[in-house]
């Protein structure tokens, strides 16, 4: 996914990174569920996305550019990462 390079908000606050920090890495066989009503709800957020890129494109303002770029990066991986889930028998 494309990075602005710019700080989150949440990556200024100093408690939050030693929170991250003192967490375990979680165990990459780690099996996840998702319901239809969860992807319905992805796929609306991700329609979102799309609606709000659509508009800024419309708006054919240079300064828009990274931000089209950033929004387009974030709805390909999102449905990338729901593509290759994989279902579970459990």
């Amino acid at each position: 996914m494309a990075q602005s390079g710019r700080e989150r908000h949440r990556d200024r606050d100093p408690r939050r990174r030693q929170l991250d920090e003192e967490q375990p890495s979680p165990s990459p066989d780690r099996v996840f569920r998702i319901t239809d009503a969860d992807r319905q709800q992805i796929a609306k957020c991700l329609r979102f996305i799309d609606e709000a890129r659509r508009a800024l494109e419309s708006q054919q303002n240079p300064d828009n550019r990274e931000i089209i770029r950033e929004l387009r990066a974030s709805a390909d991986c999102i449905f990338d990462i729901l593509s290759d889930l994989e279902e579970t028998d459990n």
